[in-house]
């Protein structure tokens, strides 16, 4: 209990002000601190704070190391000026950056905090083109560069799914330039945040969503910005889900110089968002002169086989008319030969047939029954008019008709006698 009370005893400003006095005497100067940026807030006061952290190892797991840092108005101005002439950089969430700090206690809050005074551009810079030079070698590897530039446009490319922040200058100029075209473009859009903490996740997911509507293309654009700005369009996750989709991507994204990973990635790429929409008008303005070409192609191609069928008609109508004047003369002819001929001809044949039928009078009258009757002979007949030739045709009693020259005599048989 004695040695307890050899121990200070402290109020909690005076341990505060104690550590406070301690940081500054094992750190007096500034030091340089490299992490990765996230949390970045930035109160209507101007200041900045944000959280520094080493990245975990694995997606989703807690950060190894954390500090908070502070950066005041004033200093916050020098610094950004720097990053834009560095390189149109930013200070954006999940930017890996060195900054040079003062190591201060709050006392107040009971916190350590880094005060941030100064950063080197140059080590976000090639963090920077480190994770995208090793991201591009890991799609290659993977032949995912080209996997969506292989997939096919069709044509006419009218139903596009857009990927953009409703209402940004980005969203605007797109959609004004198909308006102005005059083309009937069916435009699906989908509203999604393109910069700051889960941006990248929200894009990628916005596309799959955007894709599986089945449109022609799929546009992801948005307007300039800082490099940090951009980030988004390098991100890992961003670039795997373009390279995925089973639409063709167009991009749109607004930088001056090197393209982003999603651009690579993309079936094509362009410099602005109206440049984009400019590609997929000419696309179409294409398509419509092919067909204007092949209506035209067509018309004059059915004006040919008219024309072809027109002439083919009065030639066989020609022909046809050639043809039967020919036939009515040769009927003709033959006719007028045939009248020739039956004039010549007819009263000699009148004459050899007045002579048959002479001959045939004077045998019809050799054969008349009235003068075979007039030289004595008879016909006996049946009452039933049967005509009796021979005696097996009557019977005794029968009654029997005998026509002669002048009448006729009725008679009965009594008997009959073979001629001997």
């Amino acid at each position: 209990m004695a040695d307890d009370e050899e121990l200070p005893v402290l109020t909690t400003t005076e341990l505060g002000n104690l550590l406070k006095q301690g940081l500054r005497t094992l750190f007096p100067q500034q030091v340089w601190v490299e992490g990765q940026i996230t949390g970045l807030r930035i109160p209507r006061a101007g200041h900045v704070y944000f959280d520094l952290i080493d990245p975990p190892e694995e997606p989703g797991q807690p950060a190894p190391a954390k500090f908070s840092v502070a950066m005041w108005r004033g200093t916050r101005a020098k610094v950004e000026k720097v990053l834009a002439e560095a390189g149109n950089l930013a200070l954006e969430n999940d930017l890996q950056v060195r900054i040079l700090v003062k190591l201060d206690f709050y006392v107040p809050h009971g916190r350590l905090q880094l005060i941030m005074e100064g950063i080197d551009p140059s080590f976000t810079l090639g963090k920077l083109a480190a994770d995208r030079d090793r991201l591009l070698r890991a799609l290659a590897d993977e032949g995912l560069i080209d996997q969506n530039r292989n997939v096919f446009l069709g044509d006419p490319p009218l139903r596009v799914g857009l990927v953009t922040s409703i209402g940004s200058a980005a969203h605007a100029d797109f959609v004004t330039e198909l308006e102005n075209s005059g083309f009937g473009f069916n435009l699906l859009v989908c509203d999604t945040r393109v910069q700051g903490e889960g941006a990248a996740e929200q894009v990628a997911h916005n596309l799959q969503v955007v894709a599986s509507h089945k449109p022609d293309v799929v546009a992801l654009v948005r307007g300039g910005g800082s490099a940090a700005d951009l980030l988004v369009f390098d991100n890992e996750l961003v670039a795997r889900t373009i390279a995925a989709l089973p639409v063709p991507v167009f991009t749109g994204i607004g930088h001056e110089i090197d393209q982003s990973v999603a651009d690579l990635v993309a079936h094509k790429s362009f410099k602005t968002p109206t440049a984009c929409a400019g590609a997929l008008v000419d696309a179409v303005r294409l398509y419509d002169d092919l067909l204007t070409g092949l209506r035209a192609a067509l018309g004059e191609r059915v004006h040919v086989v008219l024309d072809y069928a027109q002439q083919r008609q009065d030639h066989l109508s020609q022909r046809i008319t050639q043809s039967a004047s020919h036939a009515i003369n040769r009927q003709a002819d033959r006719l007028k030969n045939l009248c020739q001929r039956l004039v010549v001809t007819a009263p000699q044949r009148l004459d050899r047939c007045h002579d048959q039928l002479e001959t045939q009078a004077l045998q019809l009258r050799a054969l008349d029954p009235a003068r075979v009757l007039a030289r004595g002979w008879s016909i006996t007949r049946t009452v039933d008019g049967r005509l009796i030739t021979q005696i097996d045709d009557v019977s005794a009693a029968d009654e029997l008709i005998t026509t002669l020259a002048d009448g006729t005599v009725s008679s009965t048989v009594t008997a009959k006698e073979a001629s001997s």
